[in-house]
């Protein structure tokens, strides 16, 4: 049971941040055993759609059921080895799919390195907990879309958050657009990272692709939230309703671990690997752009599965997800999806 109250529980640290800790390395062998019966909630609860009040509620009785039949499930992957680096020349027949502890009926799609569509939505905190390192971060993140978005139909987009999200610059291949709303942004403020993630998702869904497309949401900040009117697990969740892998590039110090800096790397941590993301530890204007180039390298270096589920119901329930790989390899990916 301390594993589902790993995954599960989230104590309150202040009245607006939630936070625990707990690891997604869903390809080791434990989790294999561990999932199915762990985290299978009763038959009761199964029915109902819902978790207990207060769980981390991905799958809640207050959310709202969604009418719209599962056709295909689109998955990303990232595979790496003992050391880290990216592992990119496997096949479709190295991946062992688990959605809800059963094997699809059908594979649709598998692209290693995967050219997909790249949706990028970059969240970037202009708090003032963030001034010192504010000027260093504009110019890295307007690096990073000039890397990342290649093809014509990648899109990028800015949402700028302090006490309140907005969208800075809508979905666009444009560089020199997103650089300039970049340049527009000035820090001051309190922090309200959750709301930034609910608005970022929201702009994701929000995007009408007639093929496969991976969303990502990269969130700069050091985590604190003070102002958010949402909670970690509905910014988890609508992350996963929209698809989204989440990046965070947190300000702290790898090893602050005290005080509300410690709480925030804690949530943003869950906030992360929980849609198949990372955090990444900055501390200088040189480490904004190594992390940055991390995500950008492992954006291409990503599989693309799609796949039809055994049981094609329009149940609007979560469907947890575990990937198994070859032994020695992890394999990050989203906890698992809303049936839609």
């Amino acid at each position: 049971m301390l594993v589902m109250a790993n995954l599960l529980g989230v104590g309150k640290a202040d009245k607006r941040l939630r936070s625990g800790s707990f690891s997604f390395r869903i390809c080791s062998f434990l989790l294999l055993i561990i999932l199915p019966l762990a985290l299978t909630p009763p038959a009761s609860l199964a029915q109902s759609g819902g978790l207990p009040p207060g769980s981390f509620a991905f799958a809640a009785a207050s959310i709202p059921t969604i009418n719209r039949q599962v056709q295909e499930v689109s998955l990303i992957l990232t595979v790496t080895n003992g050391r880290g680096r990216f592992v990119r020349n496997l096949t479709e027949s190295d991946f062992n799919i688990l959605d809800n502890g059963q094997t699809p009926d059908k594979i649709t799609f598998f692209q290693p390195q995967t050219n997909l569509p790249l949706r990028v939505a970059l969240a970037v905190d202009t708090s003032d907990s963030v001034t010192y390192r504010f000027n260093f971060e504009q110019k890295a993140a307007a690096v990073f879309f000039r890397h990342v978005l290649h093809a014509r139909g990648d899109l990028g987009s800015v949402i700028a958050f302090n006490e309140e999200a907005h969208v800075a610059q809508e979905p666009t291949h444009n560089a020199k657009d997103l650089d300039g709303a970049l340049r527009r942004l000035h820090p001051g403020g309190e922090t309200a990272v959750y709301d930034a993630v609910m608005l970022a998702a929201k702009q994701m869904s929000a995007i009408q692709d007639t093929q496969p497309s991976r969303h990502a949401i990269i969130l700069i900040s050091d985590g604190e939230d003070n102002h958010s009117h949402a909670h970690l697990e509905d910014a988890v969740e609508a992350a996963l309703r929209s698809d989204s892998v989440v990046y965070v590039v947190s300000t702290n110090a790898a090893d602050f671990e005290v005080g509300l800096a410690g709480e925030g790397d804690d949530a943003m941590k869950q906030l992360a690997e929980a849609t198949g993301g990372r955090l990444l530890h900055v501390d200088g204007e040189g480490e904004v752009a190594a992390a940055f180039s991390k995500i950008e390298k492992e954006l291409r270096s990503q599989y693309a599965i799609g796949y039809r589920p055994h049981r094609n119901a329009p149940d609007g329930l979560f469907h947890r997800l575990v990937v198994l790989g070859p032994k020695k390899l992890h394999v990050f990916h989203r906890l698992g999806y809303f049936a839609r």
